[in-house]
């Protein structure tokens, strides 16, 4: 029995101590994260990005567009009907309207709960009982007010011999079709150039000869001037749908429209009593680009569209477009949104390289291990890449606040990864394996990690909570910096200290220690241990390195900090002049919901007196372009 329990106490001493669960899957940790962050690699291509976070405000614009009713008419035949038809509506708060002469905008605002998507359908559902109502001629137009309200990209069509009337045809028929079909674009508005029409003058003489009224000529156009259908008739073994174009064509096509015929049976057509000719629709607004008179295309994008894909994709489109006009004809580019949102991804890339630099070289500088800063480096772009699977996940887009989250949330990220690295150092440099000072490093440094990490946190999150605007734009933000800050405490606890098994190099003094074993095993713990033995020779290790230029720094902190412990009345003064200067300069500072941003352009708005017609006003621009 005794030798048997010798046998038993000898295999017991030999069995190897218990590894800690990040040296057992150190490679299953190390490839699950690289699988993750590839995924967020790849999730970055099919994030939407546009310059503002995706919003639906909760307000729907209405207009309406009459001709040249004059303005009191407006009012009571069309504006005051359409706001009293669409003030049942839920969760509508305010209407607001503005009338002029032939056309009226109704702004309506709801609160911040409604479903928009069914809010707009109910009130064109308003729209239409109303609409039957309303006087002849009367056209209705409701959206809702989001970003994607707004053009990411403008084109001016120009021409020193095509007259405006080809080119806003070119513009309409040739160049908007093409653009519209393309993916994530939502609508093409062509604006400017003049529109072609027929124009019927007729003669007040004739008409008293032959009994014919302008209503006589207006209805026989419009019954005349259609395509309909002559039947179905069957041949050569098909059924055939008949169709018959009475469309005019020409002006002598809508001259040889007949009115109505006499009670001989003659017919009196509109060239009898009228004269028709090739004209454009009046005027009301001119568009001139680089000196010219031109046709403008303002391209809208879907909501969830990608504003940086959209735009490369219709820049390619309408060099092709270039290619097939006349050889007098230009289409130039005059805005392009997508610029903004390109800068702002360069400046949170050159943010992360910047933060990735400057952190490696503090790394160095204090830890003088290049193994160390290559593990905390890993750190960014792994979180980087997490996040955007939690923004892919969350809805949110690629704009200027996630990205400027981005940046602001690097240095942050740094922070926990160099914790846990210098402490793993600092454990090492004391005389441990590799294994144990990762294994000792973790457990005193866990818990306070996880609480600097949630503070901040914390912080965020009433963001995340808030309604309207600002809610909109700090909600983005506040998400980002969440997931950018716990994706960096995951990292810290299992990608940081797994990598510094295999990347941080031993000290030299530890490399004969047998409890080592090759950095695979930890070494063994004295049943005697003392905490306080321990911590004095943490200390000394880092005391051994503190040398050179770091410990001079050390130096003069020690000195001055004892100064204003000595002096403790100095301390409390300059607080108290630092608080009384950050809320005098918080009351001079001005309020705003985002920067001032430099599109690298800008608009010269010029008031002409009221009642200044078309021609005098644009005499006046020219004057002022040139």
């Amino acid at each position: 029995m005794a030798d048997q329990a010798k046998v038993t106490n000898n295999v017991a001493a030999k069995a190897p101590p218990k590894q800690h669960w990040f040296a057992r899957n150190s490679k299953s940790v190390i490839f699950l994260i690289i699988v993750v962050a590839l995924v967020g690699g790849y999730q970055a291509f099919n994030i939407p990005v546009s310059v503002f976070p995706s919003t639906d405000f909760p307000r729907i614009v209405i207009g309406i567009d009459n001709g040249v009713m004059p303005i009191d008419q407006m009012m009571v035949t069309i504006t005051r009907p359409v706001e009293q038809a669409v003030n049942s509506v839920q969760g509508l708060e305010t209407v607001r309207s503005i009338t002029s002469r032939g056309s009226a905008e109704v702004d309506l605002s709801f609160n911040w709960q409604v479903d928009m998507f069914q809010t707009l359908q109910l009130v064109d559902a308003a729209l239409s009982k109303v609409e039957p109502e309303l006087p002849q001629g009367t056209k209705i137009q409701s959206h809702r007010m989001t970003f994607a309200s707004f053009p990411i990209l403008g084109y001016s069509l120009t021409s020193d011999t095509v007259p405006q009337n080809q080119l806003w045809e070119m513009a309409t028929y040739d160049i908007a079709p093409r653009l519209n079909r393309m993916t994530g674009v939502a609508t093409v508005i062509v604006q400017g150039g003049a529109e072609p029409e027929f124009q019927i003058m007729p003669s007040p003489a004739k008409m008293l000869e032959t009994s014919v009224t302008v209503t006589d000529i207006l209805n026989a156009v419009k019954a005349t001037n259609l395509v309909d259908s002559s039947g179905l008739f069957e041949r050569n073994h098909q059924l055939v749908l008949g169709l018959v174009s009475g469309q005019a064509q020409t002006v002598d096509d809508l001259a040889k429209t007949v009115v109505k015929s006499t009670q001989t049976g003659i017919p009196i057509r509109i060239g009898d009593v009228a004269t028709v000719q090739q004209s454009v629709k009046p005027l009301y607004t001119l568009v001139r680009a680089n000196g010219k008179p031109a046709v403008v295309l303002n391209i809208n994008r879907q909501p969830d569209s990608n504003t940086v894909v959209v735009a490369n994709e219709v820049h390619a489109e309408v060099d092709r477009i270039r290619a097939s006009l006349p050889p007098a004809v230009k289409l130039t580019p005059f805005y392009d949104q997508s610029g903004i949102v390109q800068d702002s991804i360069k400046s949170v890339r050159d943010a992360i390289l910047l933060g990735l630099i400057l952190s490696a070289i503090v790394l160095v500088v204090f830890l003088r291990d290049w193994g160390s800063s290559v593990v905390a480096g890993l750190v960014i772009p792994v979180t980087i890449f997490v996040t955007f699977i939690a923004l892919k996940l969350l809805g949110q887009s690629f704009n200027l606040m996630t990205l400027g989250g981005l940046a602001a949330a690097v240095g942050l990220v740094i922070d926990d990864a160099i914790v846990v690295v210098e402490n793993i150092v600092l454990h090492r440099d004391a005389g441990e394996g590799r294994v144990e000072a990762v294994e000792s490093a973790l457990a005193e440094i866990t818990v306070p990690l996880i609480g600097s990490t949630l503070t901040p946190i914390v912080v965020f999150l009433p963001l995340i909570s808030m309604t309207g605007v600002n809610g909109t734009f700090f909600r983005a933000l506040a998400v980002t910096m969440c997931a950018a800050l716990l994706t960096s405490l995951v990292l810290a606890l299992t990608w940081t200290p797994t990598l510094s098994l295999y990347l941080l190099r031993r000290k030299k003094s530890a490399e004969s220690d047998t409890a080592e074993s090759g950095g695979s095993e930890p070494a063994a713990r004295d049943e005697n241990f003392d905490p306080d033995e321990e911590v004095k020779r943490l200390m000394a290790a880092e005391e051994a390195t503190m040398t050179g230029f770091f410990r001079r720094v050390i130096d003069f902190y020690d000195r001055w900090l004892r100064r204003a412990l000595e002096h403790p009345w100095f301390l409390l003064i300059g607080a108290a002049v630092l608080i009384v200067v950050s809320v005098a300069s918080f009351l001079a500072l001005g309020s705003d919901l985002l920067p001032e941003m430099d599109e690298g352009g800008f608009i010269v708005d010029y008031l002409m007196p009221a009642g200044s017609s078309l021609q005098e006003t644009d005499r006046v621009v020219s004057h002022l372009e040139q």
